[in-house]
């Protein structure tokens, strides 16, 4: 089992993030796009080598982001319609189970799981995601940005 730590800036202006190792050494930048459109985070190595994109699809009625590896196409999350929060993802055969307000959720492929997300409760959005395949790391990273980002904006939306 790998283990990853997302540490947000709360309020941080270019949306700029470390993922760290489970020892803290940082195994991936995020980068998300401030003004532009579609909205896009870009997720990539230490050396500074862009290994995943996540993006919104541009005029969707319901919250719709696609995940990219190393530049194909992945997975396509989909916020669904209905009064707890739910999301579709298509792609792998990934599902996601579990207390999505919290952000605490299970992600199964074929009924199998392959990812498990926590979110530690701070002045700082922090995640620890437990990932079993290494293989699965940037898809399920990609999948965790996405939810969050709809939360967020949600969460915006509704304080205003």
């Amino acid at each position: 089992m790998h283990r990853l730590l997302v540490d947000q800036k709360l309020w941080s202006l270019r949306e700029q993030f470390t993922v760290a190792d489970e020892h803290g050494g940082a195994v991936y930048t995020v980068e998300g796009s401030l003004f532009q459109i579609p909205k896009q985070f870009t997720i990539s190595d230490v050396a500074g080598r862009p290994r995943a994109r996540v993006w919104k699809k541009p005029l969707s009625w319901l919250p719709q982001f696609t995940v990219e590896v190393e530049g194909v196409p992945v997975a396509t999350i989909t916020k669904e319609l209905a009064f707890r929060p739910r999301y579709r993802i298509d792609g792998p055969g990934i599902a996601v189970v579990g207390d999505l307000w919290n952000m605490s959720f299970e992600l199964l492929k074929d009924g199998a799981p392959i990812g498990r997300v926590d979110k530690k409760w701070s002045l700082r959005d922090q995640y620890a995601i437990e990932i079993d395949d290494p293989q699965d790391e940037l898809v399920v990273l990609g999948i965790v940005l996405a939810i969050d980002t709809v939360k967020r904006t949600e969460s915006a939306a509704a304080s205003s």
